[in-house]
């Protein structure tokens, strides 16, 4: 299959879409960008669609572009009518375009984004805080929304809609599953299954003594040279001396996330007829009004 690429993994953020991206493109089929998420429909589109072309390795099979940041739209670009921009954007050139987009708990998922800028950028609010201030903690959980400003341009049949706990559970198959969807050939490819990518943790005492000698960039560049190079035993060895597991989510802050997203997790699964959320935590959702965002954050 020639440019342009007809096979993206829209979202969500930190539901495991690097992992799956990884394994798919161990498919002969499927052609992955390079990088991964070239941002070309909503960062990139500048640059034009010769740019765009040399973010593919080669043209043989079904490139795959799998930028997350093209299910984010804030909700400030509703308000000024951009929100169908990057969709209307993919129409044009892209028509026949199918989609994967990976769901999780919608709490989780905010949950993870926000300890994710602790540890990159610094992040020092509490996490209530840091969500009233910076829609940017939500709004890849509002999953109805995001997906409803494709549906104008794309049926919901072109839509692929997974959910995490399956990807963490079986990844091989849920590969699969994305191979026979976008008709790459070969679903029965067998996949050798990698350890889980971006995962969610904190740096311990030690990690952040580092990383106060060394800076971010050094620090950074170090963890990703170790990622690359170590073996996957040595890698968790020396993971665990410089970090640790996040802490869990409280009920009350799950149940106070639970309302910011109600209204939004009840049309998604009236769409689709998934649900994002677990029995076992269903009895703490309940209504009530969206998390009020201070004026112009994002």
């Amino acid at each position: 299959m020639a440019f342009p690429p007809e096979a993206f993994i829209i979202g969500a953020q930190k539901a495991g879409t690097t992992s799956l991206a990884d394994l798919l493109d161990q498919h002969p089929g499927i052609v992955v960008s390079n990088p991964k998420e070239p941002d070309f429909f909503n960062v990139n589109f500048a640059r034009g669609v010769d740019w765009y072309r040399t973010r593919f390795r080669h043209g043989d099979g079904v490139l795959l572009d799998a930028s997350v940041g093209y299910s984010m739209a804030p909700n400030e670009a509703w308000a000024r009518g951009e929100a169908e921009e990057v969709p209307r954007r993919i129409h044009a050139l892209s028509p026949k375009a199918k989609f994967i987009y990976v769901v999780r708990d919608p709490a989780e998922r905010c949950y993870s984004a926000y300890w994710h800028e602790v540890r990159a950028r610094g992040e020092k609010r509490g996490l209530r805080q840091a969500v009233e201030d910076r829609a940017y903690y939500t709004m890849a959980s509002y999953y109805f929304q995001q997906i409803d400003r494709f549906l104008p341009y794309f049926p919901l049949e072109r839509f692929l809609i997974l959910e995490f706990s399956q990807l963490m559970r079986d990844p091989a198959t849920v590969a699969r599953t994305c191979v026979a969807f976008l008709g790459a050939g070969d679903p029965g490819f067998s996949f050798s299954r990698e350890q889980p990518k971006n995962q969610g943790f904190r740096y311990n005492g030690a990690g952040e003594t580092l990383r106060s000698i060394l800076g971010n960039t050094l620090f950074d560049r170090i963890s990703r040279a170790g990622s690359q190079m170590l073996p996957p035993s040595a890698r968790s060895f020396a993971k665990k001396m410089i970090a640790r597991d996040l802490p869990r989510l409280g009920d009350d802050d799950r149940a106070w996330l639970y309302r910011a997203f109600a209204a939004d997790m009840a049309a998604f699964e009236r769409l689709t007829g998934i649900r994002t959320v677990a029995d076992s935590k269903r009895n703490l959702l309940g209504g009530g009004a969206p998390v009020a965002h201070a004026a112009g954050a994002g």
